[in-house]
């Protein structure tokens, strides 16, 4: 549900009561204008950061899904680290992610930086807003290590990444590539495959 939002103008801003008519219908005239202006781009923006919610929310949900080998991690007490772009207009629902739990660790969500240290700094990789060359060779980086890679490009998986999320009629449904998971060494609940549409190469 879009939250209500009103525009409050200053008190300060008097018409006075000596104006034409015309000045007062004018004044109006305008104000209505830039209010209509100004909704669509308002509902358009708060579209956007539910559509991005549902999405940092069934990443969140699938991991609960995902076991990661032992060796994957250097200690008990490891956070999970969920990496995206820096310039990831998911960046803000991802963050609303850090600190839950998942199979006993805490999220942390980390900003991508240097391509060479994703291997090692991530365990769960989004790649939303990226050009497709940088897709495939993030992809093809983390492809024989425990890297859940997900993406929401209709080629996701075709270029080797593991789950595609899909927005369609307003809900989010995913596909998983279970061979790229098996390459990856990650173990997906028969559960989860279950719910997802399954693509076996790739």
């Amino acid at each position: 549900m879009l939250k209500e939002q009103r525009i409050i103008l200053s008190s300060k801003l008097k018409i006075s009561a000596s104006f034409p008519r015309w000045l007062h219908l004018g004044f109006h005239l305008i104000l209505g204008l830039v209010v209509l202006a100004w909704l669509p781009n308002a509902l358009a923006a708060d579209t956007a950061t539910s559509e991005y919610s549902k999405k940092a929310a069934i990443i969140y949900k699938i991991a609960k899904f995902v076991e990661w080998p032992e060796n994957a991690f250097s200690s008990r007490n490891e956070p999970l680290p969920v990496c995206l772009p820096d310039a990831d207009p998911m960046g803000p629902a991802m963050d609303a992610l850090a600190g839950k739990i998942v199979w006993g660790r805490p999220i942390a969500v980390k900003r991508l930086h240097e391509i060479s240290t994703v291997e090692t700094d991530c365990k769960i990789l989004f790649l939303g807003q990226t050009s497709h060359e940088s897709r495939g060779k993030l992809v093809a980086n983390v492809a024989n290590s425990p890297v859940l890679t997900i993406g929401d490009n209709h080629d996701f998986a075709g270029m080797g990444g593991i789950v595609t999320l899909e927005i369609e009629r307003s809900r989010v449904q995913f596909v998983i590539n279970v061979a790229a998971s098996e390459r990856a060494g990650l173990n997906i609940s028969a559960q989860l495959l279950q719910l997802a549409n399954t693509k076996d190469g790739g």
